[in-house]
C-alpha cells in the first residue's frame, strides 16, 4: 500500500525498512533549497549573489567538462607506432 503524503510506502506487517542513501541527500538538498529561497524572498542582494555564485559553479562545471574533453581527443590521437 503507498502514503502519498510521504511518499513512501505503508508496511502491513513483517518488513524491514531498507536504509537508502540517495533519500536522505535528496532531502537536504531540498532542506538547502528551502533554505536558499527563504534568504532570498526576503533580501533581493542576497538573491543577485545566490544566482552570480550558481553562474560561476555552472562556468567551472562546463569548463572542466571541456578539459575534459579535449584530454580524451588527445589521448585517442596519440597512436603507438
Amino acid at each position: 500500500m503507498t502514503d502519498p503524503r510521504s511518499s513512501d510506502y505503508v508496511v502491513e506487517s513483517g518488513a524491514k525498512l531498507n536504509s537508502e542513501a540517495w533519500r536522505a541527500e535528496d532531502e537536504e538538498e531540498d532542506k538547502q533549497t528551502k533554505k536558499k529561497e527563504a534568504e532570498e524572498l526576503g533580501d533581493s542582494m542576497k538573491a543577485l549573489e545566490n544566482r552570480s555564485l550558481d553562474s560561476k559553479r555552472q562556468m567551472d562545471i562546463l569548463d572542466g567538462l571541456c578539459e575534459m574533453k579535449s584530454l580524451k581527443s588527445r589521448h585517442e590521437s596519440v597512436s603507438l607506432v
